[in-house]
């Protein structure tokens, strides 16, 4: 029965994850299209990359949060940041702010255009949708994710897989393409990345499962680039458009997909700007505040946080994650080295004994003064 358990919330974590870092950008395919496909044969260097990032950072992460004892997300920031780490809350904020209200505005886009629904309506009922999951917690959102990553994660791979033309794929590798590929997929890898961090600190994965997570996304860009290679598109969502290649019925089944996409992101990151203003505790008026606020940011209209807003946010991330990345590599040279200092000290009776005279005389010193 335990052995059961274990297994279903490895699972549960696992969705929680990919739900994380496949948004609706992923699932269209505008994302891979401009991370990827430009770069031809190339692109498969770029995914390589993209693999070798996530692996670093998630395995990295993964043992200093073991060896400093860091259980949560906030616990992490303020280890690694210091006196910065407000500083670093604020840019987070202001990050997963941006990405929300782009996929309320982007869900008022896709029904304004397919179904003429009226303005705001559709991120109004993603906004109530996802104030109901915050107040629930974590276990809310992963029983969601659940649902509705599996799902995403099987029409996007039946929509690949019905789309590839072998006889038709073309995979030119030159060096400038090479260079530029691993360039856009370390690029791809920060941008998803930062919405994933938080969430990680609320799962239970280990190695086997972190590593299947990046093997499931590789494989769906794979097979969006095969599909890329042998198709041709117009729109800027073109796997959406592709979807009726498959039938004039998967195409609905496609767009039902996209708007889970929109908010399985919207939940994740209202959720991780939670957590960052009231850490482990749940309360209802913060989560109306992280709502609102970002409905409001969604007036700006899709096209326009698209266009600059999410230049904005990728910037952040980009920061964000070298930082992160330079401040690991500190942190685990100070913990070697106090390791190091305290084995000295364990062994060395010279050092023992001045230890010893130190505590002692502050001891009587504290007597004396009282």
């Amino acid at each position: 029965m335990k052995g059961g358990n274990k297994l279903w919330s490895t699972i549960v974590d696992y969705f929680l994850i990919l739900g994380a870092i496949i948004g609706v950008g992923f699932a269209s395919g505008k994302e891979i299209c401009v991370f990827f496909f430009d770069f031809g044969g190339a692109s498969l260097i770029g995914l390589v990359s993209f693999a070798l990032l996530y692996i670093y950072l998630f395995f990295v992460i993964q043992y200093v949060s073991h060896k400093l004892e860091l259980n949560s997300y906030n616990e992490f920031n303020t280890a690694m940041f210091g006196k910065l780490c407000k500083l670093s809350n604020i840019v987070m904020l202001i990050n997963f702010a941006i990405t929300s209200a782009g996929m309320l505005a982007g869900a008022d886009y896709l029904f304004d255009t397919f179904f003429g629904v009226g303005y705001k309506i559709p991120s109004i009922i993603l906004s109530i949708l996802t104030f109901v999951l915050l107040i629930g917690g974590i276990g809310k959102i992963k029983m969601v994710a659940n649902v509705i990553i599996p799902v995403m994660i099987t029409v996007i791979v039946v929509n690949s897989i019905k789309n590839i033309t072998p006889q038709n794929v073309n995979m030119t590798i030159t060096t400038r393409n090479g260079f530029m590929a691993v360039y856009y997929g370390l690029l791809f890898g920060v941008n998803n990345f930062v919405a994933a961090l938080p969430v990680l600190f609320e799962t239970k994965l280990k190695s086997k499962g972190k590593l299947a997570v990046i093997l499931s996304i590789c494989f769906i860009i794979l097979l969006n680039i095969l599909v890329f290679a042998s198709q041709s598109f117009s729109t800027d969502m073109p796997m959406f458009e592709l979807s009726q290649n498959v039938s004039p019925w998967f195409y609905y089944i496609y767009f039902a997909t996209l708007i889970l996409a929109l908010f399985s992101t919207l939940m994740i990151c209202s959720f991780n700007m939670q957590r960052i203003l009231i850490r482990d505790k749940k309360s209802k008026f913060t989560s109306i505040i992280v709502v609102l606020f970002n409905l409001i940011i969604s007036n700006f209209g899709y096209g326009f946080i698209v266009q600059y807003l999410y230049v904005i946010s990728g910037i952040i991330s980009g920061v964000y994650v070298i930082a992160l990345v330079i401040l690991m590599i500190i942190k685990l040279i100070q913990y070697k080295y106090n390791k190091k200092l305290l084995k000295n000290i364990k062994f060395n009776k010279k050092i023992r004994i001045k230890i010893y005279k130190i505590v002692k005389n502050l001891k009587i010193s504290h007597k004396k003064e009282k």
